[in-house]
């Protein structure tokens, strides 16, 4: 009797759209060995086709190195790309690898963002964006406090300046999240945080079904912009 093959343990859903000023800069690339998956998302600034270029090259760097050496090394190779420009780029990066029985890794820098949702305890952020606004949030009291959301869309870091000291890292348990999601702001920027965990709740069993949901839910601001918008979603059970 053949034995049955069992699929994969780690479903995924990848989905994009390109936003109101073209070419689309937001890059994305999932990698598969075995059972384990790394995903990553790469949102470049602007729509210079260099950074263009450097954000569709970037992505499938980080998840190849980033599947044998981690993410560390992953978005500092990144970034060590950004020097065969005239102008180096400028862009952020979130990278995610999963596992079956092992939490999930996660490392970024810039403004992407990595979300856990369960179904008990709802959406989680567990990244922080390396804004100026957060910075000043951080470190400028109340009074500057004030002021510091005008500088949310500064991002300070970008792969260009990938190191030990400036990549940050979390670890997801598999118990704290039943699926991690990892998107560009032009997601997590524009769609509501009570639409996404409604969306999260109606497609936990269908990655793709909701990685499409999100997407399609990034409306335009008040001024008619729509950002580049690219999330991959990750069921771990």
């Amino acid at each position: 009797m053949k034995e049955a093959t069992r699929g994969p343990v780690i479903a995924v859903g990848l989905a994009q759209r390109p936003g109101t000023e073209p070419p689309c800069a937001d890059g994305v690339d999932v990698q598969r060995r075995g059972e384990t998956v790394c995903a990553a998302v790469v949102d470049g600034a602007g729509h210079h086709p260099d950074t263009v270029r450097y954000a569709a090259l970037t992505p499938p760097v980080i998840t190849h190195i980033g599947m044998e050496l981690g993410g560390l090394p992953g978005l500092m190779t990144a970034g060590q790309m950004a020097a065969a420009y005239n102008r180096p780029p400028h862009a952020s990066a979130v990278f995610a690898c999963a596992q079956p029985g092992q939490p999930t890794s996660v490392h970024w820098i810039g403004d992407c963002r990595a979300y856990g949702w369960r179904e008990d305890t709802g959406l989680a952020l567990w990244s922080d964006d390396q804004t100026m606004g957060n910075w000043l949030r951080w470190n400028g009291g109340a009074a500057v406090q004030l002021e510091a959301a005008k500088h949310d869309n500064w991002a300070r870091l970008g792969l260009a300046q990938s190191s030990a000291a400036t990549c940050r890292q979390v670890q997801i348990p598999e118990e704290e999240a039943h699926l991690v999601l990892v998107m560009s702001d032009g997601v997590s920027d524009q769609v509501r945080a009570e639409t996404a965990t409604r969306l999260c709740s109606e497609h936990s069993d269908g990655p793709q079904a909701l990685a499409d949901a999100l997407v399609a839910a990034a409306v335009a601001e008040e001024s008619g912009y729509r950002d580049d918008a690219t999330v991959v979603v990750l069921r771990l059970r």
